[in-house]
């Protein structure tokens, strides 16, 4: 036990109608990479709250370095050397990054009254060495990438000579040179003696760099592996408990007679996107696929009406539509699932209810009457048929786990009956029996006469669900594949060639 530095004992949790944790013990070893894997709701982010603070268990005791310590509050949690990198990155946008960095721990002079800008850029800049990593010190870290703000987190928790770290979904939002990058960070800080709780639904990446595995199952600890002697099949078994079959399915996509329900010609937005052109048939899944800055959230974001193009047109079932709003996306039958579920799509502070109903809100008004009954009898419909995992219709959707809020919001578009959805990263965060779930799902709309747009980072998830693959690189079309014909490989030489 001489190099456990963190032990969980017996600790517990619930919520209205949840029991999130239910007698977990773990423990955290010196320079070791501690993976957590379960599905959505199994208990992983509020475990990991727990040790950072945000929560308070009902039962169980944290040990650091054998001794017992109280973590009421994040600031405790840093002043112990515990950091945290969350999901969703909790930085303030118009700061810069030194002052995000330094964020509660500002050197002052003149009686800490004035804030001592040369010493906050030195020590700024000092921990950004220390992880290996430049980055500007003076902009508002709302211009730097994703890979770089979750530099600026790390750099954060850093400031507070955290020991231990906690990473919630890391590599997300990252391409694989990002990833890469953030991986050599993380080998910097172990070999120096850092440890880590990392939580990934990636499981080919918890293989590759974790020391062990803990599965959580319904807020209860399953099982212990070894990532040297376990397999991803394994892992998935003990997550959801049976064996789970990837859905694969064999398509073959008749295009004949087909009507072209969605049309883009020449279609061009300075500095996003250039002259793209494509057609959507009505049943078709459509993939997007491409590198990070390929350009294509920017192009359905001006398709659905959040931007507004300079060039070129867009019709629906044969008629050309000007987006100049997305209530006009929405009453010409698109619904669009955004990649920022947090920022774009959801109300954190309304219930499942309220955020569901949002659009389609007057489909249960009289006279500018809500009418509950009415609304709160579909709600729970798409609850269960989406199988969302929530004690009540009541629960806020912030409380949710990522998984269960994308479902929400897909149920939202559903609730909308939108002819055309516009679906971007929609299975990030999402463990992978959630994920079969919803291929499951977007099959059985698109039987029903519905047409997707899908867009994901992950090459071979856009090969497995979509029809056809239209590739992107640098906001420009660099070639259309079936996916049924190509492979990872063809579809990055095409982008990059």
């Amino acid at each position: 036990m001489n190099n456990v530095v963190m032990e969980i004992k017996n600790i517990s949790k619930s919520f209205p109608g949840v029991k999130a944790l239910n007698n977990v013990s773990m423990t955290l070893k010196k320079g070791e990479i501690h993976a957590l894997i379960g599905e959505n709701g199994a208990g992983k982010s509020t475990l990991m709250n727990i040790i950072f603070g945000m929560f308070s268990p009902e039962d169980g005791k944290i040990y650091l370095s054998n001794k017992e310590v109280k973590i009421d509050n994040p600031l405790t949690a840093q002043t112990l050397g515990i950091g945290i990198v969350p999901q969703e990155l909790n930085l303030v946008p118009f700061l810069s990054t030194t002052e995000n960095i330094l964020l509660g721990m500002e050197p002052c002079k003149i009686e800490k009254y004035i804030l001592d800008w040369k010493k906050m850029r030195g020590r700024a800049e000092g921990i950004l060495d220390k992880i290996g990593e430049k980055i500007e010190l003076n902009i508002p870290v709302k211009d730097l990438s994703v890979a770089q703000q979750q530099i600026v987190q790390i750099a954060r928790a850093l400031a507070f000579d955290a020991k231990i770290l906690i990473l919630d979904e890391p590599t997300a939002s990252l391409t694989i040179k990002e990833t890469e990058m953030l991986f050599n960070i993380i080998d910097n800080f172990t070999s120096n003696g850092g440890s880590i709780f990392y939580i990934s639904h990636r499981l080919e990446e918890i293989l590759e760099i974790a020391d062990r595995i803990t599965v959580l199952r319904d807020g209860n600890k399953v099982k212990e592996l070894n990532p040297h002697n376990t397999t991803k099949d394994e892992m998935v078994k003990y997550m959801v408990g049976r064996d789970v079959k990837t859905m694969k399915t064999e398509k073959c996509f008749d295009y004949e007679n087909k009507e072209r329900v969605l049309e883009v010609d020449n279609l061009s937005r300075k500095n996003e996107f250039n002259n793209i052109s494509f057609k959507l048939y009505k049943g078709e899944i459509l993939g997007i696929a491409g590198l990070v800055g390929a350009g294509r959230t920017e192009l359905v974001s001006c398709i659905f009406g959040v931007t507004k193009p300079q060039d070129g047109e867009v019709r629906i079932n044969g008629k050309r539509v000007d987006h100049n709003h997305t209530w006009e996306g929405i009453k010409n039958g698109i619904g669009y699932v955004p990649e920022e579920r947090r920022e774009l799509a959801l109300f954190p502070i309304l219930n499942i209810a309220e955020n569901m109903t949002m659009p389609v809100i007057n489909n249960f008004t009289n006279k500018g009457i809500i009418n509950k009954v009415k609304e709160i009898s579909v709600v729970e419909d798409y609850i269960n048929k989406m199988r969302i995992k929530t004690p009540s219709y009541k629960q806020l959707i912030r409380n949710l786990s990522g998984g269960n809020q994308q479902k929400v919001i897909l149920s939202r578009w559903m609730m909308a009956e939108s002819k055309i959805l516009i679906l971007d990263e929609p299975t990030r965060g999402i463990d992978v029996n959630a994920k079969g779930e919803i291929y499951q799902l977007l099959h059985r709309l698109t039987e029903e006469g519905i047409s997707i747009i899908f867009i994901s980072s992950e090459i071979q998830e856009v090969i497995d669900v979509a029809d056809r693959v239209l590739i992107m690189h640098e906001g420009l079309v660099k070639g259309e594949v079936e996916s049924n014909k190509t492979s990872q490989e063809e579809i990055m030489s095409i982008a990059l060639s």
